[in-house]
């Protein structure tokens, strides 16, 4: 595995350097921007952060067959699909492990989908083939967001028509019975534009009762009643199955790796939303903008543990209010440029959960109810202290209570907490796409539901509980020598007070002294000749628990070491063929936190497409780990260590598609 690393960094650093040595000063005229860093539009060289877009072109070229496959690749970010469907997967932003999912916030075109519970995002809601880019901002982003917003923060942005009238369609098949239908239209008609599209998803999986059939229908209308004044709504329904296999033990993972021990174990979700905003220019004085968004999920879940005599099955209803009004002044403040951004983020969400439970032929019954609200006031400056010298400074207050109620037998809690958050940071900038940047930011996290509220000895809020904290330090440098090369190094250390974790040995989430993560990104782009393009990336993370009987041990569930290879070949006359290289280094299990079981191994996929693309006309053929590597994601221990299971994913696997667009 290391040795795989070094050929990754040593192929880069030899690809790189020739170019580099040669490269003469020129102007680089394209300018790329970013919304997510400052809730607003922003030159990527402006924001004091490590900053990846996702173009509509590479999501394209990629193999990609969903959203978390996009991101799969990107330095920092760590994906983990337990079953191979996207459904349960989590994405981790610099080295959170088991909590990954819950420091990591991710939004769609800018609306919050992190749930109040512990399942984080469903990435599954969100229909590949309209989105027309996803923006990863890195590092602490608690000032603009609040909660969630730890490791970083991913805003998947949404397609918007284009043309008069435009019509796609697409059909997708591969391994495991997959298939993919997806069809939209769009048009635009004066200040009228509009977007309604349907896929649906469906996969027998790689595993045994690893099935997934989803639906969605949704669109999104924007209407410019004015050059200063726009509204627009947006919405999408979502349906789905989904089996669930669970993990394996030593022997039966190393023996069959498709089996399962749940047959029976699955879960059904009927998901929601809408939104309506308006936008307005008031001509000296600014910007205003909001957001209104409405969202309704509900989930049903069915456990069968014959072995122990047990079932459980519940039904979770959820429902979030959103209000997002901000104001945006862009004006020179003693004859410096500045912009000035306030805003308010207001979310109070319901939660139902009926559960049923039979255990050694015994029936029991149960409901609960939990109530959040969450209320944060935010602004960020952004100064030229010179026209080459950015100072950006942010603060963030926030507010939250939570009550939960259960029916049997009957009991009532409630609690609340503040937290606040600040961000100082220089940018400074030497080229068209080039800058240097320092930061110090705080940032926060409160519990979820899940972490909070305790079952035994009794129904009741954890009064021992206390909201994550943490102080942020960050620098980088991203530099375009030419149109043809690009690079960006960055350093980071982060420590966490309070972190909330899992203790398997009592069972409940508690707050560890302190930790401590330290890493580099690195990141290249050579496009040496008109039909061949080679990008890659290497990211180091050192991840250590500090205090406490663990403290000098690693965080289970997360590599030191991470890389990224992509050779892209352009054919001419329509042919284009892509290669992806990824290498994930060995990591402890979950629940290891002595850190003296081993670690699970590292591995490394390789993955290529195929695509032929004529007027509106593409067709494209692909494989997924080449060299069929048998590795897992995943894997977990009990408190004694006596017991491990692992959650395999697939093996060799291929894909075919074709699409047009009129």
């Amino acid at each position: 595995m290391k040795r795989f690393i070094y050929l990754i960094a040593s192929l880069l650093l030899f690809v790189s350097i020739p170019f580099l040595l040669s490269a003469q000063e020129e102007e680089v005229t394209l300018e790329r921007v970013v919304v997510t860093a400052t809730r607003d539009v922003q030159e990527i060289r402006k924001v004091p952060a490590n900053v990846t877009i996702i173009t509509r072109e590479e999501i394209e070229r990629s193999n990609a067959q969903s959203v978390i496959d996009l991101v799969r690749k990107e330095v920092g970010v760590v994906v983990r699909d337990y079953y191979g469907t996207g459904k349960t997967a989590s994405v981790d932003v610099r080295g959170f492990g088991e909590t990954g999912t819950l420091n990591t916030l991710v939004l769609v075109d800018g609306r919050r989908v992190n749930e109040i519970d512990l399942s984080g995002a469903d990435w599954t809601q969100i229909p590949m083939d309209q989105v027309e880019r996803i923006e990863i901002v890195r590092g602490a982003g608690s000032v603009l967001y609040g909660d969630n917003a730890v490791g970083g923060v991913i805003n998947i942005i949404t397609r918007k028509p284009q043309k008069a009238l435009s019509a796609k369609g697409e059909i997708v098949l591969g391994s495991y019975h997959f298939n993919r239908e997806s069809g939209s239209v769009s048009g635009t008609w004066g200040p009228l534009s509009a977007i309604l599209h349907a896929n649906y998803n469906a996969t027998e999986g790689y595993r045994h009762n690893g099935f997934l059939r989803a639906k969605d229908v949704g669109g999104k209308v924007i209407y410019d009643l004015t050059d200063s004044l726009s509204f627009h709504f947006s919405g999408n329904l979502h349906w789905d199955d989904v089996g669930l296999p669970g993990g394996l033990p030593t022997d039966l993972y190393k023996l069959n790796r498709r089996a399962t021990l749940n047959p029976e174990n699955q879960a059904g979700t009927n998901d929601g939303y809408g939104l309506i905003g308006m936008k307005a220019k008031l001509g000296n004085w600014g910007r205003v903008e909001t957001d209104l968004s409405y969202r309704r999920r509900k989930v049903d879940n069915f456990f069968n543990f014959p072995l122990f005599l047990y079932t459980y099955q519940d039904e979770r209803t959820l429902e979030t209010w959103g209000v997002t009004p901000k104001y945006i002044l862009e004006k020179p403040l003693f004859n410096f440029s500045n912009k000035l951004t306030l805003g308010l983020d207001h979310y109070q969400s319901d939660a139902e959960v009926d559960s049923e439970t039979v255990f050694f032929g015994f029936l029991s019954t149960n409901r609960s109810e939990i109530k959040k609200r969450s209320t944060g006031l935010y602004v960020l400056d952004e100064f030229s202290i010179r026209d080459n010298l950015l100072l950006s400074l942010g603060y963030r207050h926030e507010w939250v209570d939570y009550e939960v109620f259960q029916r049997a037998p009957t009991a009532k809690d409630k609690t609340d907490d503040k937290e606040s958050a600040f961000s100082f940071s220089l940018d400074y900038l030497f080229g068209k796409r080039s800058s240097a940047f320092v930061s110090l930011k705080r940032s926060f996290r409160y519990p979820v539901t899940d972490e909070l509220i305790l079952v035994f000895p009794a129904f009741s809020i954890n009064p021992g509980m206390k909201s994550q904290k943490g102080y942020h330090y960050e620098a980088g440098v991203r530099h375009a020598f030419t149109e043809q090369i690009e690079t960006n190094l960055t350093v980071f250390w982060m420590d966490l007070h309070d972190e909330i974790f899992f203790n398997p040995e009592t069972f409940a989430n508690e707050n560890f002294p302190g930790t401590r993560r330290q890493g580099i990104e690195a990141e290249v782009k050579v496009k040496p000749l008109s039909w061949l393009s080679v990008s890659g990336n290497y990211g180091y993370t050192r991840p250590t628990l500090r205090g406490g009987s663990f403290s000098g041990n690693d965080i289970p569930g997360v590599p030191r070491h991470k890389g990224f290879l992509g050779v892209d070949i352009d054919f001419g006359k329509g042919f284009l063929l892509n290669t992806r290289a990824n290498v994930i280094g060995s990591r402890h299990l979950i629940s290891d936190w002595a850190n003296r079981l081993g670690r699970l191994e590292g591995y490394y996929t390789f993955d290529a497409k195929l695509s032929y693309s004529w007027k509106g006309l593409k067709a494209f053929v692909g494989i997924n780990n080449l060299f069929d590597r048998k590795y897992a994601e995943w894997a977990v221990t009990n408190a004694a260590g006596t017991s491990r299971l692992y959650y395999p994913s697939p093996e060799r696997n291929f894909f075919g598609g074709v699409s047009y667009t009129f």
